[in-house]
This record gives C-alpha cells, structure tokens and sequence, in this order.
C-alpha cells in the first residue's frame, strides 16, 4: 500500500460538502465499479507488522473468505445499546487477522469464526443509497454521529471516500487533518475502549480497505463523549502548561501516587447486573471511565495525562515506549496469592498499543500526525489504569510464578494462543507481548523501558497458563471472559482465582523493577 499524494488545496476543504461520488441514480460508483478491492491476505503483501514465519497461501484465501462473511453479515456491535448501558463489540476482525498473524491453520480460523458468529448482531438495516448519498453533506454526515442504526450506511460511505479519494486522503480528511470535521472523528477512535482505533490500525497493518471503512464507521457511531471532553483537554493543557514531560511508565507512577485517581473507580462498576436466574446478566448502566474516573478525577488525571507528550522527532523509540508501559502493566498488575491473570481493561491499553507500529509505518501521516496518535492512547491507558483502581506492578510475581508445563519458547505459546476459545482478546494480548520485545530490544537499559527482554516470555506464559485454569478450561462462554479479572486493584475482582501453591521465594528474583 504505497503514499498517496495529498494535494495543498484538496476538493474536500470545505466543510460544506463532506464528499461522495455517485451516478445519477443515486448509487455510490465506487460499489458499481467495484472499485473498492476485495479481503485479500497474502503471506508476502500482508502478513502484519508482527508474524510468525512459513504463513500459508491456504490460510490466507481461508481468512480473507471470512473477512468478508463477517463485513456483510455482522453489526459492528453485539448487542443494542439498551441492551447493556454500552457498546460490546465484534471482534470477528480482530480474532480472524491476529490469529493469520500467528499462523493459525484453515481448521483452526473457521473453527473461531464460527464459534463467534454464535452471538453476533445482524445489521439494523441494510446500507440505504439516499442516506449514503445524504451524507456527502456535512449537516446530514454529522447528524448520524453517535448513532449505531447508521453503521452500515457509513461503513459504505467510507468504502466509496477511500475508493474515491484514496485511503491517504481519508485519513486526512477525517483522522488526523486538523479540522473540525477530523478532529470529532478523531477523538471518537478511542471510544468505547479503543475498539475503533484498532480497528483502523489493523486495516492499514494489513493492507485491507474494507477494514478501514468499518473502523471510521465504528468510530462514527460511538458517542462516548467524555472521551472526547478529556482528550481535547488534556491536549490543550500539553500545550500550554509549564509542568514538565514526563514518559508515560512515570505518568502511570504519578496517578497511582494520587489518592483522588487511585479511588476515582471502584469494583462497583464491575458487579452491575440485572434481573434473576436465567435472566441475570451483567450491564454497565454506569460507566467506570464516564461516571468513575471522569466523574472523580477529571481534574486531576488530566493535570497527569497533559504531562506525557510525545517528541515526533523521536518516534521509534516513543512507539516502542507507550507498548513498553502499556505491557508491563498488564503483565505485573497481579494479586498476590492469586495465580497471575491479565486485567481485561488493561488489556485493553496494551493490546491497542501494537497499531501504532503500523501507524508509524504509515507514510501518509507526519511525524507531528503520528505523535498525536501516540499521546491519544497513552493518555486513554492512563484511564484505563485508573479506571482498574492503579493497582500497583510485581513483577517478581510474575516471573516467579511456574508454568503449567515447562517455559514454552514463543513458537509454543503462539500455537496455545491460537488453540485459545476466546474472541481474540488473548492472541491479540500474546502478539502484542512478542512485538514489544521485539522493538523494546534497541531501549533495554533505557529507565523507561522497565519491561525488559527477560519478562515478555515468562509473562506470555502465564498469561496464556490462564486458559486450561480458568473455568474448567473454557475461558470464555458466550460474552463472559473468564480468563481474565475486572478491576485488578481489588481484592473482589480475585474471588474465584486460585491461590498459587507455591508462594513466592524467600530470595526475590533479580529483575529490573520499580
């Protein structure tokens, strides 16, 4: 996928007339035209910024057919928000590319699809050409925000901008350009606990244009909007504050120092349920970052978050810095006596941290462009953390704790991971582990680097140790994870993880730790 050129003075400035281009039926000509290619993996185009080696043509035609089973099929949510009190989202993409990345067999890539369409949410509606045409004007694209009964009509939307104006263009134009118009979709991207920028990341990771239209059209209908309120913030006071940078390893120290952050969020959030029986399910009426970490500590996790900002001078090791810190913590927040077990929400800071490789990658972005990237989800891991109550690293836990065999080298552990019966949510976890070694490697004896080269394998065992333990060997039933705790701060969100039997040595283990 090479640069596009972006003109000085391009058609689509104004911010009357969003775009489109359509034949005098009203039909996006990029449909009719098949301009638009279709899911096409190939070991050598696209096998991801991280893979392990030999990927096979089978593979790839197998993945790709599924690629385009769910963009057809499947809602980018799993349920109405009504449903819940928040978005839960398709992961389909996600699992599918990651598990391609890992060398996953044809059989084992259809047996996960599968098993994950079982709960998936048909579409509202079938993309309607008038809506889709409506949205080349700005008043009509933007009253559909915030709303997901218009995903499809957006996804084709994007399909027909990227296939129009070429996806450099687009992510100009409705990512990182500057404008009001960007600058709303930009902030949405990290809604809804990162999904959306992800989702983008993975469609220019590997190279496919119809996984970068459901990324904008995620983001478009996400209205989380605190996010938006506490990124725009945070960026306005990194710009003016005399407080000094800090990475984001000391940022992370900084909210966990802070008693109104530390006690912003509480394990209440994490135990919401609704109805009795059979119908009892778990809801998120109040939402841990809106009502919790917003709602408590706006002020004071924004006077934190404005602190790390990102040298564009100096991207590749920055890149490598925001995995490094969003790794470690996921891998050393534990609870001793508790087995290890990664927390889902930090999880989630870390596993969105891999795209920015690709971002970096990316030549239509500058290196002011890709910067911002960076701050926006290291920012949005600093709520993250605080969200799970910043709970505080141990790392000799970690590293002390036994395997459930032996110390798998990582072609082990990438088979076990794509063995896994989750949604992706681990395989994601163990690639992002094995590519942050990779390009922490350069910034070992860096003091902000404190994950360093002996940790990343130890931790990607026993994270992927947690899925023969973890509610008799299935981790995951339906939408609940068992694999892994909510809330990694609380004692509460440890009930049911077995205690280690054997303890932690009297002579410490020799690591690089705070």
């Amino acid at each position: 996928m090479g640069s596009i050129e972006i003109s000085e003075n391009p058609s689509w400035a104004s911010e009357y007339d969003v775009g489109g281009h359509y034949d005098k039926k009203g039909r996006p000509v990029a449909e009719n035209l098949g301009l638009l290619p279709p899911f096409h993996l190939d070991p050598v185009e696209s096998p991801g910024v991280f893979h392990v080696p030999n990927l096979t043509k089978e593979s790839a035609e197998t993945v790709s057919e599924l690629l385009q089973q769910n963009h057809t099929s499947y809602h980018i949510f799993l349920l109405p928000e009504s449903s819940k009190g928040s978005h839960l989202h398709n992961h389909i993409v996600h699992h599918d590319l990651t598990l391609w990345a890992l060398g996953a067999t044809p059989e084992q890539l259809r047996g996960h699809h599968h098993r994950n369409t079982l709960y998936q949410q048909k579409p509202f509606k079938e993309a309607d050409p008038g809506t889709v045409k409506d949205m080349t004007r700005a008043f009509s694209f933007r009253k559909h925000l915030g709303n997901e009964w218009y995903y499809q009509d957006y996804v084709h939307f994007f399909e027909n901008e990227i296939a129009t104006l070429g996806y450099a263009n687009v992510l100009q134009k409705y990512l990182v350009g500057g404008t009001d118009l960007a600058n709303d979709i930009f902030y949405r991207m990290w809604m809804g606990y990162v999904h959306s920028i992800m989702h983008v990341g993975l469609g220019l990771e590997f190279k496919q244009m119809k996984i970068l239209a459901e990324g904008f059209a995620q983001a478009c209908v996400h209205h989380d909007y605190w996010y938006t309120e506490f990124l725009s913030k945070a960026e306005k006071d990194a710009a003016t504050t005399a407080l000094s940078r800090m990475e984001l390893s000391e940022c992370a120290d900084a909210a966990r120092a802070d008693p109104i952050i530390r006690n912003s969020s509480n394990i209440e959030f994490q135990r919401q349920f609704e109805g009795e029986g059979k119908t009892r399910k778990f809801v998120m009426r109040r939402e841990m970052i809106k009502d919790g970490v917003c709602g408590n500590a706006f002020t004071e996790l924004g006077r934190v978050a404005c602190r790390y900002r990102v040298d564009p001078n100096d991207l590749e090791r920055e890149t490598a810095a925001l995995m490094n810190a969003a790794v470690y913590l996921t891998a050393c927040c534990q609870y001793p006596p508790h087995e290890c077990r990664p927390d889902f929400f930090l999880m989630h800071g870390s596993n969105a941290s891999i795209w920015h490789s690709a971002f970096l990658k990316e030549p239509s972005l500058t290196n002011m462009q890709k910067a911002r990237l960076l701050e926006q989800t290291g920012r949005v891991a600093l709520m993250l953390y605080a969200g799970m109550g910043c709970p505080k690293p141990d790392m000799d836990w970690v590293l002390t704790q036994k395997p459930a065999e032996k110390l798998d080298d990582w072609p082990k552990v990438f088979e076990r991971a794509c063995n896994h019966a989750d949604d992706g949510h681990m395989s994601k976890l163990i690639r992002t582990f094995a590519q942050c070694q990779v390009i922490s490697k350069p910034y070992e004896d860096n003091p902000e680097f404190l994950m360093k080269q002996h940790m990343f394998l130890p931790s990607a065992n026993a994270a992927i140790d947690v899925g023969p333990s973890a509610n008799g060997g299935v981790p995951m039933e339906g939408v609940l994870h068992f694999d892994f705790v909510r809330g990694a701060a609380w004692p509460e969100a440890w009930e049911g993880v077995p205690i280690r039997e054997e303890g932690r040595p009297s002579e410490p283990v020799s690591v690089a730790t705070r």
